[in-house]
């Protein structure tokens, strides 16, 4: 009786293990789906802002997983994509990222001196706070982007001598120029951040599990960990922008109107005097956006909410821009 008794016990304390672990599990589980769910919705809000669409659109809650998912894995396969970019900075700059995280690994196993560890960690989160620096200057090209008087949209800065000026207006040219090139560096963007992020979260992983005797270099080690750490959640605060720049950009397939839902713009789309654009996206309604001088009634910058079957697509996605392409 008492071995029955005995084993009894265990097989409850295990029983009871296992459904704690899967209930954590569970949880665990939850957790990730709703902050995955939540960068999708704010995904979509930024795509909205570079067009400067308001008020927002809705989108059924499946689209928000799957835009935060896409966020997440969009930032593995152009990381890989930007080490072969045509552009010579962000290449450059992606490589030098990438030896200075194999660089921290290095430096971060047993045995090597805390000094060595130390020192790495103060260049890096100098280099670090660099580039994130000029990064977001270069993601703050949607700011500059403005809406020419014809309706399209064009780089409100000039060039300057002034780097950021140059940075951002150089970004700004990809946004609003109409290039197969142009698509692949923005594209080349979000994939610069991966590294970002990857080159950060080695530095905090690496000073986390050092080992340093003195309590005056311990607190060295933790104040770099924090700055690194802060970094990485200034670089998660652009996710979404990067996606959204890199991702749509102001790319939407140009549509045409059935007479039936508005004969006056139908008109206009069908002789070209006035474009229209599907900026809807995944959206539960299909939302245009108009562009031209000649749209009926002044309604050419505008956006407009029509029904599902209003729309006949008359083209794949193209820049809603004007003047020269590079």
């Amino acid at each position: 009786m008492p071995h029955r008794a005995g084993l009894g016990v265990k097989l409850l304390s295990l029983a009871r293990e296992k459904i704690l672990g899967t209930l954590g599990l569970g949880a665990l589980g939850a957790a990730l789906g709703a902050a995955i769910t939540g960068l999708g919705f704010v995904c979509l809000r930024a795509r909205e802002a570079l067009l400067g669409l308001s008020p927002g659109l809705s989108y059924p809650r499946q689209e928000w997983l799957a835009t935060g998912f896409e966020a997440l894995g969009a930032l593995f396969w152009r990381g890989l994509s930007v080490l072969a970019s045509d552009d010579r900075v962000l290449q450059r700059s992606a490589w030098a990222l990438l030896l200075l995280l194999f660089g921290l690994v290095l430096v971060a196993r047993p045995g090597r001196g805390p000094a060595l560890l130390l020192g790495a960690l103060v260049a890096s989160s100098l280099l670090l706070f660099a580039g994130s620096g000029v990064y977001r200057v270069a993601l703050a090209a949607n700011a500059s982007v403005t809406k020419s008087p014809s309706g399209g949209f064009h780089c409100q800065q000039e060039v300057t001598a002034n780097l950021a000026d140059r940075v951002a207006f150089e970004t700004c040219s990809w946004l609003v120029n109409d290039s197969a090139r142009n698509d692949q560096r923005r594209s080349d963007l979000g994939g610069l951040l991966g590294w970002l992020l990857a080159a950060c979260l080695a530095a905090v992983v690496a000073g986390a599990r050092a080992a340093v005797g003195s309590r005056q270099l311990s607190r060295l080690r933790w104040a770099l960990v924090g700055i690194h750490s802060l970094l990485a959640l200034l670089l998660l605060h652009d996710l979404p922008r990067a996606h959204a720049f890199g991702t749509w950009g102001l790319r939407y397939p140009q549509v045409q109107i059935q007479r039936r839902c508005d004969a006056a713009l139908a008109q206009a789309t069908m002789a070209g005097t006035c474009w229209a654009f599907d900026v809807s996206a995944n959206a539960e309604k299909r939302t245009i956006l108009l562009q031209g001088r000649d749209c009926p009634e002044g309604r050419g910058g505008t956006f407009q909410r029509l029904g599902e079957d209003c729309l006949v697509t008359s083209s794949s996605p193209r820049v809603i821009a004007y003047g020269p392409t590079p």
